[in-house]
C-alpha cells in the first residue's frame, strides 16, 4: 500500500509543477491544443499509478515530452501568426448589429439556446443592442454592446467620481489575515475598535472584515450555529 501512495504522490506533485510551468489558465480559457495536452498528461499518468510494476520514469518521461512540445508550440506561436491560426484557430464573428449569422452557428454547431445563454451570462437580454459578437478561439463568446445601449458613465455625465479602491480581507470566517491591514496605523486597536463598533467583541465572532482605501468597511458577523 505504500508504494503505490509514494508514487501517486510524486506524480501528482509533478504534473501540478509541469502545469504551473504550462502557466495559468482555467480549463474554460484553454486553447485546443492546451486542453488536448491536458487530456494526454490525464491519461499518461493514470497508467504508471494503477500499475506499481512499471517503473516511474516511464510515467514522467511522456510528462515531460508533452510539457515541452507544448511549449516549443506556445513559443513558435509567438513568433509565427499563421502558425498560431493553423493550432488555435480565429474567432468567428456570430452577431453583427444585431443580426445573427447562422451559417456561423452551424460550422460551430451552437443552437440559439446556446447562444442566449452565452449572451445572458454576459447581461445581455437583448440581441439587438450587440454590436458584435464573436466565438474565441477558447471557445468563449465575447459580446460588445452598442454604445447607445450602455448605461451613461461619470465621463459622460460631465461629473466627477470619487476612486474606488479593491477591498482588502481582514478577517475571514474568525481567522485574522494579518498582512492584509498591515499598513494600517495602530491596526490592532483599530481593528479592535471597528469590530466592536459592528457589535462584536472578538476576531472569533467575525465571519468578515474587508476594508478599502477609502475606509470603507464590509462587515459580517458569525451566525449562530
Amino acid at each position: 500500500m505504500l508504494i503505490p501512495l509514494i508514487r501517486t504522490l510524486i506524480l501528482y506533485f509533478f504534473i501540478v509543477f509541469s502545469m504551473r510551468f504550462m502557466g495559468k489558465r482555467q480549463v474554460g480559457e484553454m486553447q485546443p491544443a492546451e486542453l488536448v495536452i491536458t487530456i494526454l498528461i490525464s491519461a499518461v499518468a493514470s497508467v504508471p499509478m494503477q500499475d506499481i510494476e512499471l517503473p516511474l520514469v516511464h510515467g514522467i518521461i511522456p510528462i515531460i515530452t508533452l510539457v515541452s512540445a507544448e511549449v516549443i508550440m506556445s513559443s513558435l506561436s509567438l513568433k509565427y501568426p499563421r502558425l498560431r491560426t493553423m493550432i488555435s484557430g480565429r474567432p468567428i464573428t456570430i452577431i453583427r448589429n444585431g443580426n445573427i449569422d447562422q451559417k456561423a452557428m452551424q460550422s460551430l454547431r451552437i443552437t440559439i439556446d446556446d447562444l442566449m445563454e452565452d449572451l445572458r451570462l454576459k447581461d445581455v437580454y437583448d440581441l439587438r443592442t450587440v454590436k458584435l459578437a464573436q466565438m474565441e478561439t477558447n471557445g468563449r463568446l465575447s459580446v460588445l454592446v452598442d454604445s447607445k445601449h450602455l448605461p451613461p458613465t461619470a465621463a459622460d455625465m460631465g461629473i466627477s467620481a470619487a476612486d474606488s479602491s479593491p477591498f482588502r480581507v481582514i478577517i475571514s470566517d474568525g481567522k485574522l489575515v494579518d498582512k492584509s491591514y498591515a499598513d494600517k496605523p495602530n491596526k490592532h486597536k483599530w481593528l479592535q475598535k471597528t469590530i466592536n463598533a459592528k457589535g462584536a467583541k472578538t476576531v472569533n465572532e467575525v465571519f468578515l472584515l474587508a476594508y478599502d482605501e477609502q475606509s470603507s468597511v464590509i462587515f459580517a458577523k458569525k451566525e449562530n450555529g
